[in-house]
């Protein structure tokens, strides 16, 4: 029984976190949301330097990207998978 709390406990927390950086993401009105596709041989960092705003350093990009999607490291993208991106370029 105390397994069965502790997962359910861990898979809320996880679900609230998800939840929470989608939020975070979409909180401010200015910032354009798009969907990138990750394509074969794709990285967070190209992907990061493709949408971020000229200004903004790449390194903050990534983490954006990261932290919206729950990812933890390039590992975790796969060709197909949809990630939720703060389009820097809409400014450009």
């Amino acid at each position: 029984m105390r397994k069965k709390i502790l997962v359910l406990g861990f898979a809320a927390a996880l679900c609230l976190g998800v939840g929470y950086a989608g939020w975070q993401a979409m909180a401010s009105p200015d910032v354009k949301l798009t969907y990138y596709v990750v394509e074969p041989g794709d990285t967070l960092w190209d992907i990061a330097d493709k949408y971020r705003e000229d200004d903004q350093d790449i390194r903050d990009a990534y983490t954006d990207i990261m932290k919206t999607n729950n990812l933890r490291a390039d590992r975790d993208i796969y060709p197909g998978q949809r990630l939720l991106i703060k389009d820097g370029r809409a400014t450009k």
